[in-house]
């Protein structure tokens, strides 16, 4: 409730995100009754203006690529939101929730790197690296729909890459700041091709501690101290430092920001990749004997294409024991220009494994244990 500065009426949230506004009587206008509490009678029931409220999400799912999230408003309205570009994307209409869920899954597995809640009727999306490491999720740059230098499919981090864009104004009022770098070269370097997806200006957000106390509120437009469409840094919980907001806030968030965001954002470090340990044997089937089987170690985003050249440079090319490859003693030359995964089956739990697919998603849906994965690999069938 937000009453007028003079006390004659008051703003009235609902539960269905309405705003009413009620006019307040007079103290002295006010009526008295000697019938108790029991047969008072309201001074008005119907409110003297009205902003009607937008639908609030009420459900919401996180669907496999860690990217897209599907959700149901009060008006069972179902659409999708991308959360690298913190916008809508789609508006789906009134179908049903799950089955469009289930029609969206892919069997892909990304790492959790964000957590969603709904306490406002929007999508809140919180980054951290207690309970949920905002840097575990590693993708093809393809994947993400970004140009890759040289046609090279480099790997970019979905954390990293939504700090960047979130902060993309405080960097830029940074860098002119810290290099003296003139109005021309700040022009200039708005227009190079970013890294990331832009983000909404009006997009809020909100920096706070660990336990979750809030620190400051702002809008990601804000961030670079724009005073021709400013609103001032609001203190959630004023400390010893202060935001006038400005040409300040820079340095305000330069203070306020966690160190592991500065780290990437600042120190330009690359977030780690994470790890699969992993064994390759031969299929059963291929009567294959190879002498010395290694622990392997590998980044949970390789591909299993990468895999089968492993297999057929390190394994098949190396000394081993009475193995039959399959690959014939002297193959000809179109045999010898097919890639690995036209050559090599890699298997996994009894199924084939599609060349595309990653570690990860192979340990998450096919191997399924807490184990050490395991693979092997035979001749492909296609070409015998």
């Amino acid at each position: 409730m937000v009453p007028e500065t003079d006390f004659s009426g008051i703003w009235v949230a609902t539960a269905n995100s309405t705003l009413n506004y009620w006019k307040l009587p007079k103290k002295e206008d006010l009526p008295v009754s000697s019938l108790g509490a029991d047969h008072m009678v309201p001074y008005s029931d119907t409110p003297l203006r009205t902003i009607k409220g937008g639908a609030a999400i009420r459900k919401q799912h996180v669907l496999n690529d860690k990217r897209h999230i599907v959700t149901q408003d009060s008006d069972m309205n179902v659409c999708v939101y991308d959360v690298l570009k913190a916008c809508k994307v789609e508006d789906v209409g009134k179908v049903n929730f799950d089955e469009e869920v289930k029609k969206r899954s892919k069997i892909v597995y990304v790492p959790n790197w964000f957590s969603v809640d709904l306490k406002t009727g929007m999508l809140t999306i919180n980054l951290g690296q207690d309970e949920i490491d905002c840097f575990s999720a590693w993708v093809s740059s393809k994947e993400a729909g970004l140009p890759s230098p040289d046609n090279v499919d480099s790997k970019i981090n979905y954390g990293s890459l939504i700090l960047k864009a979130l902060l993309e104004h405080w960097i830029a009022a940074s860098q002119i700041q810290d290099d003296g770098e003139d109005e021309g070269s700040a022009a200039s370097q708005a227009n190079q091709t970013p890294e990331y997806f832009k983000i909404p200006g009006h997009t809020p957000l909100i920096i706070s501690e660990v336990v979750g106390r809030g620190l400051y509120r702002l809008l990601v437009r804000d961030a670079g101290g724009d005073t021709e469409h400013h609103s001032v840094i609001t203190q959630v919980n004023p400390c010893s430092s202060h935001c006038s907001g400005g040409d300040t806030e820079h340095h305000c968030l330069r203070d306020n920001l966690p160190p592991w965001v500065l780290d990437i954002i600042v120190e330009k470090n690359m977030p780690k990749f994470t790890k699969i340990p992993f064994y390759i044997n031969p299929h059963k089937s291929s009567n294959m004997k190879v002498s010395k089987t290694d622990r392997l170690v590998a980044n949970d985003f390789l591909q299993i294409h990468k895999v089968a050249e492993h297999v057929l440079e390190k394994i098949l090319g190396a000394d081993t024991t009475g193995i039959n490859t399959g690959l014939g003693s002297s193959p000809n030359e179109e045999q010898d220009n097919l890639p690995a995964e036209d050559k090599i089956e890699l298997v996994c739990n009894g199924q084939i494994l599609d060349p595309q697919m990653d570690l990860r998603t192979v340990r998450h849906f096919i191997w399924k244990q807490a184990t050490d994965l395991n693979l092997e690999f035979k001749t492909n069938s296609k070409r015998t």
